[in-house]
């Protein structure tokens, strides 16, 4: 492992996997401040920027997962230990730099919320009830802790505050269907605004005063868009509608514009809006893709992660314009190199188009030794942003394919539930399209092509080796679902429900399920394995990895099995990063090697 430091190779790829990212901004609106999460350190911790200097605020071993500003300038913080996802939840005071301990003792889950107007309470949800349900429970720094406030079922976000006694929570139904809820502090009572036929998404409510708020929604549409609500007459009304889906959404400080990202093919736009909508304007922003966005004194910031610039907080001010932030470790990578995806569209296995980003590499020719990824969800998408592997791997000399196979997000509610339950296999099949795509374009050759996906993408890394297993060099397997029945039947119970959802109900499909797990096709797994899962991951438990090793063992076949005593359900730990992903290039490069000078 030392001599490999002095491998130019091994050095390059070892820098990569130690960039640092910023994300998840905080603006604070009275002051000229930014509160941001940041790994430099080693796992993500708060950090702040004021007045042109960023400095880690607090000293912490493990990560931070969320934050919440209040005007007074207090930070709400929640973390976990080593990747188990309990939740606890503390505050910081940027004022006296005390640091005090809210809820959560290890064994629940405290989803944090949002600060009241006046910033002298906080909001949250646990399930310390019963360990399912999330309900309602709010702090104040007097330092009391009172409910629950309301019983909920499921799980439930509160995300708003309207005025001092009422306030929004975002309560899931399914992982695609939520309502908004208003809740009265004075008596408790719940009241669900947002009542819907058929499935909807309605969540990032954003006050607007008056008894007004902005909401997105895709309540009788394919995509999520912008509307109103007014709680003084119970009722709403959209106001933006594209034919693609609004994501983040943030209202200014006045309350007078809007700000919000569109995905568009997996690209993020950026736009600002009067609150009416009567004039939208396109922001210029790096290629790549938002996940929030925060507006305050110091203007418009938003997290952008692009393969060119890394993950970056950005800022926009009138007058100003817009720059960069945050300026994280890059070890002398030279981002600029990097590759950005091309989007394309593939013929599948019954003449669906499918979408998918090929990343080339700038050295050989096809056909290239080539990695297909799988993204996880399987409600997500690939989309292009900074990611270790593709970029890696491309440097490397490899093609990486990424597939966004029916039942990925993006591209409207039909397309995303065309893999539920027993069309599982019409999704996997476009696994198998894509690599026949790409071989008839000169691409790729069918057994010198590596597979790998974590969750989600584990399982249809899985089951992709069994139904193509002359397609594949190898596989990577990453905390992924072996068996649809155990997997149910062992995750967190505040999940199940949502799983079921998508996956179906043992008790009801149990046959079915069964031959929609890779656990049932073992035999017509020919390629060498790895497998890598964290031992406190609360949502693919470690069994899922134990049963696939034992039975592959059985069988006599290769499989590579890492356990990860430190990390749950991925790696947030830099060094678990690096050294994990050399071993996944480790074992793809022995695998499926490249031919150099070819």
């Amino acid at each position: 492992m030392i001599m490999e430091m002095y491998d130019p190779i091994w050095l390059e790829v070892k820098k990569y996997l130690s960039i640092r990212s910023a994300t998840t901004p905080r603006a604070l609106k009275n002051s000229y401040k930014l509160i941001y999460l940041s790994d430099t350190t080693g796992v993500p911790i708060p950090w702040i920027y004021d007045m042109n200097r960023s400095d880690p605020l607090i000293p912490m071993e493990q990560r931070v997962g969320n934050l919440s500003v209040s005007e007074n300038g207090i930070i709400a913080l929640t973390n976990d230990i080593d990747g188990n996802e309990r939740w606890q939840i503390s505050t910081y005071d940027l004022n006296n730099d005390k640091l005090t301990h809210v809820a959560g003792d290890g064994s629940d889950i405290n989803n944090l919320g949002a600060w009241s107007i006046d910033g002298k309470t906080l909001g949250f949800t646990s399930n310390k009830r019963n360990g399912v349900d999330f309900d309602v429970y709010i702090y104040k720094l007097s330092g009391k802790v009172e409910g629950p406030i309301a019983k909920m079922e499921g799980t439930n976000n509160l995300v708003e505050w309207v005025n001092h006694d009422h306030a929004l929570i975002i309560h899931n139904n399914t992982n695609l269907d939520s309502d908004i809820y208003l809740i009265d502090f004075k008596n408790g009572n719940l009241e669900n605004l947002t009542k819907h036929d058929g499935e909807a998404a309605n969540t990032n409510p954003k006050n607007l005063g008056d008894g007004k708020f902005l909401f997105t929604t895709n309540i009788n549409s394919e995509y999520m868009g912008i509307a109103i609500y007014d709680l003084n007459r119970r009722g709403w009304k959209y106001l933006y509608q594209p034919d693609r889906d609004v994501e983040a959404i943030e209202v200014s400080p006045d309350k007078l514009k809007v700000a919000f990202s569109e995905n568009v093919e997996g690209y993020s736009k950026l736009y600002t809006a009067n609150i009416d909508f009567t004039h939208v304007r396109e922001m210029k922003i790096p290629k790549g893709v938002i996940s929030e966005i925060s507006w305050g004194k110091i203007g418009l910031t938003y997290s952008i992660s692009s393969p060119k610039i890394g993950n970056e907080i950005w800022v926009w001010s009138e007058g100003a314009g817009q720059r960069q932030i945050t300026y994280s470790p890059k070890y002398h990578v030279k981002m600029e190199e990097n590759v950005l995806p091309e989007t394309v569209r593939y013929r599948s296995w019954d003449g669906m188009m499918i979408p998918a980003l090929i990343y080339k590499p700038k050295t050989g020719k096809p056909p290239y030794p080539a990695v297909v990824t799988i993204h996880g969800g399987p409600e997500s998408q690939d989309r292009p942003s900074f990611q270790f592997l593709p970029q890696i791997l491309v440097k490397l000399g490899y093609i990486v394919l990424s597939p966004n196979f029916r039942g990925s997000s993006g591209y409207g509610k039909t397309f995303i539930h065309l893999d539920d339950r027993e069309k599982r296999m019409d999704s996997l099949r476009d696994i198998g399209a894509l690599v026949d795509w790409a071989e008839g374009e000169g691409l790729v050759r069918k057994g010198e092509i590596a597979i790998t996906g974590a969750s989600y993408g584990g399982y249809a890394t899985l089951m992709s080796m069994a139904l193509y297993p002359e397609y594949w060099s190898c596989g990577v397997e990453r905390v992924g679902i072996v068996n649809l029945v155990t997997f149910i039947r062992n995750t967190g119970p505040w999940r199940r429900k949502y799983r079921m959802h998508e996956y179906g109900d043992p008790e009801k499909m149990y046959d079915v399920m069964m031959e929609l797990s890779p656990i049932k096709h073992l035999d017509k797994i020919k390629a060498p394995l790895m497998v890598i899962h964290g031992s406190n991951d609360p949502r693919v438990p470690i069994s899922e990895a134990e049963q696939l090793v034992e039975e592959m063992k059985k069988r006599g076949r290769e499989v590579k099995y890492i356990k990860v005593g430190d990390e749950g359900h991925g790696l947030t730990k830099i060094n678990n990063r690096v050294n994990l992903q050399m071993e996944i290039i480790r074992f793809i490069m022995q695998h499926t090697p490249v031919k150099r000078g070819s």
